[in-house]
């Protein structure tokens, strides 16, 4: 019977451990900040290195969509040109029935008979007659020659589709890879390039946290979903009033560094600058970025929503309305519409990108609409629900 409640000790601590190993406490998070600060430069170099390994994808990328491009287009010209052989094929064989009816003295009014029989001697005849067999001779061979023409552009296009395949093929090799270089980047966290801005937002979120564990008198070592409050709520709502989706979640064409690179979240459009944003559940405030080189102005809120933990980024704003550690409502306005500000690198006007991510610190990013009811891309939608 012993033996039985240590197996069960075992079953049960394991399975405590593995319920846990995402959980974080406020001293792991001290020791990654520390861990950034010591190691900024390694994280620069490591987020350069794997933006090289993109670029070169990206380049790769183009290239094949060059080669795709150029063997469509000569497939077109391919086309023509049979069409203008065939036409001259026609043109040629008139002539050359011509040709064989004056041999067979067919037709009077055929213009090689005239010829023909405006010989002025025996031998002008005979020299006019040997002309229109070589004339016949040479436009049976020249038919032959534009058959074959079209035989051989049959040929280069079967070539050309088979190079577009095996083009196609390459570009999903190179957005596989994309794909996998672009997860590397998120390991880093696509928002937090700017390392300096990261850690400088990571430093206020440990002092958010800091200041809760204080008052809630929690030792640093104790898990933070246990010491920290978060309003419970049972879904999303949209985070503006009105708007419409402009760019999706998933692999895109990025609108101002110009590469094939990953799209953790949705954009939201057709708001002027300023707008009111909202936060997407109730929540609590635990991270802010500002003036980011590609994000700009930023805002984190931790939820726990049906029992699971989430957090919702608001990118590209123009003001920051919290502050870390704040509680949010649904009814709370977190910021304003801003983006194509100078200090923000990836946008080009005002939008809204949102995002949701997996636990409280993880950096792991879901799709948007799994989570909050937006219509299709480029529809109007006219309130939160």
């Amino acid at each position: 019977m012993k033996k039985i409640y240590k197996y069960l000790f075992i079953i049960f601590s394991f399975f405590l451990f593995v319920c846990n190993t995402e959980a974080k406490t406020l001293k792991q998070l001290k020791d990654e900040l520390k861990r950034d600060e010591a190691n900024k430069s390694t994280l620069i170099k490591k987020a350069k290195e794997v933006q090289g390994r993109i670029d070169s994808m990206n380049s790769e990328m183009k290239k094949l969509e060059n080669e795709i491009t150029s063997s469509e287009e000569q497939i077109v010209e391919s086309k023509n040109r049979i069409e203008v052989l065939t036409l001259n094929i026609e043109k040629k064989k008139e002539e050359l029935n011509n040709l064989l009816s004056f041999r067979e003295l067919a037709s009077s009014d055929n213009v090689y008979l005239d010829y023909f029989f405006n010989a002025v001697s025996f031998s002008d005849f005979i020299y006019r007659q040997a002309i229109i067999e070589q004339l016949t001779k040479y436009n049976d061979e020249l038919i032959d020659q534009m058959y074959n023409a079209i035989e051989e552009n049959k040929l280069l296009q079967e070539k050309l589709k088979k190079q577009i395949k095996s083009s196609e093929d390459s570009v999903t090799k190179v957005e596989r890879l994309l794909k996998k270089y672009n997860l590397d980047m998120n390991d880093l966290d696509e928002e937090k390039r700017d390392v300096e801005a990261d850690i400088k937002a990571r430093k206020l979120e440990v002092a958010g946290y800091e200041k809760t564990y204080k008052e809630h008198n929690c030792p640093e070592t104790m898990e933070l979903n246990v010491c920290i409050d978060v309003p419970i709520s049972t879904g999303f709502v949209r985070p503006l009033v009105k708007g419409f989706i402009t760019s999706e979640y998933g692999m895109r064409y990025h609108p101002t560094r110009k590469v094939y690179t990953m799209h953790n979240g949705i954009d939201i459009g057709g708001n002027a600058m300023g707008t009111k944003v909202y936060s997407a559940a109730p929540g609590r405030v635990n991270k802010i970025v500002k003036k980011s080189s590609c994000g700009g102005n930023m805002v984190y809120i931790q939820h726990t929503v049906n029992g699971k933990e989430y957090r919702t980024v608001y990118m590209h704003l123009h003001t920051i309305n919290v502050k870390v550690d704040d509680i949010v409502t649904i009814s709370t306005v977190i910021g304003t519409v801003g983006g194509g500000e100078s200090y923000d690198g990836c946008s080009t006007g005002p939008h809204l990108h949102f995002g949701v991510l997996k636990g409280w610190e993880d950096y792991t990013y879901y799709n948007p609409r799994n989570y909050v009811n937006f219509p299709r891309l480029g529809i109007y939608f006219y309130s939160r629900f």
